[in-house]
């Protein structure tokens, strides 16, 4: 826990303010995860700080929706393109790429 607090910290995710009255604060809530390797055993534990958003309402409290995220189909056409050219694959991990991201309203969340 005290290791996402840092992440978020370190990226300047948020500032604490006072809440203003006309506004309504998104709960979080901590997810565990244990990472297990194949073998079975677990290697580590992981945490992350998640915003509770499905508690909002579709035209009152955001407008519309966006995730970055590929569809498994888009990744088997990339793989199979790659293969057929034979172009080499890599993977990557980005660690908190979600708190990068801008945005252009004001979103405030209750303190963790």
């Amino acid at each position: 826990m005290q290791e996402e607090i840092k992440s978020i910290n370190r990226n300047e995710t948020w500032e604490l303010v006072k809440l203003p009255n006309n506004k309504k604060p998104i709960a979080l809530k901590w997810v565990y995860k244990a990472k297990i390797n194949p073998q079975g055993d677990i290697v580590r534990y992981k945490v992350r700080l998640v915003a509770k958003g499905f508690l909002q309402k579709a035209r009152i409290d955001y407008g519309e929706v966006y995730a970055p995220v590929a569809r498994i189909e888009t990744i088997r056409l990339v793989v199979s393109i790659a293969i057929q050219h034979n172009w080499p694959l890599y993977q990557l991990d980005v660690k908190a790429a979600f708190l990068n991201g801008k945005l252009e309203e004001e979103v405030y969340v209750v303190q963790p």
